[in-house]
């Protein structure tokens, strides 16, 4: 993985409280438990034609995208399918933070991608204190895997 920084130091407080604002995850948490998951979240940078993440890998955080975009996809037969790409306040990962099955898909860094990273009990830990950030998970997987289901009976 082609890290280029882990520093936190390059993220503004204030600006990631707007940046968390505007995540659909975050949409209905109250200012001060968004001040919380900031502190939570580890933030990293990658370069463009990174692997993020790799189908089957073992895995136990989800990512959200802060700038750049991301390819996400799979290999079968050799051949790349690619499912979707996300953007700022897009996130994946997210199935790790429920079960402890491998990376169902691969991740792919098409441009310089800031992210912030949150690991599962931390985040299983907030959600306890925030529900209404399930159904805002709910909402995005319906749509995915709508999109998933689109991709795949077009090929």
């Amino acid at each position: 993985m082609n890290v280029l920084s882990s520093a936190s130091a390059e993220f503004n407080p204030a600006d990631d409280l707007a940046f968390f604002n505007a995540v659909m995850l975050f949409r209905d948490v109250p200012e001060n438990d968004l001040k919380l998951i900031r502190q939570m979240m580890k933030h990293q940078s990658f370069a463009a034609g990174t692997t993020i993440l790799r189908e089957g890998e073992p895995t136990n955080d989800l990512l959200i995208v802060r700038e750049g975009t991301v390819s996400v996809y799979v290999t079968r037969d050799d051949k790349k399918i690619e499912i979707t790409r996300l953007g700022p306040t897009s996130y994946f990962g997210e199935m790790s933070v429920f079960d402890d099955y491998p990376r169902s898909a691969n991740v792919d860094a098409v441009t310089d991608v800031r992210a912030c990273r949150i690991d599962r009990d931390t985040f299983r830990s907030f959600v306890r204190s925030n529900p209404a950030v399930l159904f805002q998970m709910c909402t995005v997987f319906s749509h995915r895997l709508r999109n998933t289901n689109s991709v795949l009976t077009k090929r």
